[in-house]
């Protein structure tokens, strides 16, 4: 399993694309492995997105993947867990809220949290079960949200009022999340309906 690599999603250097770039190569050349698993990114699979360098270097990473039969690339939302990553989301709505500092909030944008157990469960079931699943797995939830939501569901988390203002940006995130669903329900997971917010509450909710 590849899951080592660029994770900041703003990161523009070439060294490090070049460098994962290689990592892989010599992953998928030199293994014995049956499968090869990989971690890429919803954003890959969204016309909306703008093409950055993340996003064309993680298409890239896809393809080397699938090139090889035993290749497995499972694309990933904005993952959620315990983790002191200051530039993830939802860390970042949490610090700005709990300190009450202002922030922006794109009023079309769309996002997709799941949480990173869940990620393990699903995903793990689809490594164990090839001949059920596609190459190509996002594993999601099965509807984004939008930025406002996310925002009012961290705000009731936290028991307190965000201070933001609201600006006229952003696009859907639509994500394909049949096969995901699936899985899910293969494991006994329950994705969809108040999924965003248990996963906020879990997380975020006051102690």
């Amino acid at each position: 399993m590849v899951a080592a690599g660029v994770s900041n999603s703003a990161e523009i250097s070439s060294g490090e694309f070049d460098r994962e770039r290689r990592m892989l190569v010599d992953v998928v050349s030199n293994s014995k492995c049956s499968r090869i698993v990989y971690f890429g990114s919803c954003a890959v699979g969204n016309p909306h997105e703008v093409r950055t360098p993340y996003i064309e270097h993680k298409a890239g990473m896809e393809r080397i993947v699938l090139a090889d039969p035993r290749g497995l690339v499972l694309r990933l939302p904005q993952v959620v867990g315990r983790g002191g990553n200051a530039h993830t989301l939802t860390n970042f709505l949490s610090a700005r809220i709990a300190s009450h500092q202002p922030f922006d909030v794109w009023t079309r944008a769309e996002r997709n949290l799941i949480d990173v157990e869940d990620v393990a469960a699903i995903g793990g079931h689809i490594i164990a079960n090839p001949k059920s699943y596609s190459r190509l797995v996002s594993v999601a939830d099965l509807r984004s949200s939008s930025m406002l939501l996310i925002v009012e569901e961290m705000e009731r988390a936290i028991g307190r009022p965000a201070c933001y203002r609201k600006v006229e940006r952003g696009a859907p995130f639509p994500i394909d999340t049949r096969e995901c669903e699936r899985a899910a329900g293969a494991v006994g997971l329950s994705l969809g309906a108040q999924y965003l917010r248990r996963l906020i509450v879990k997380y975020y909710g006051r102690r």
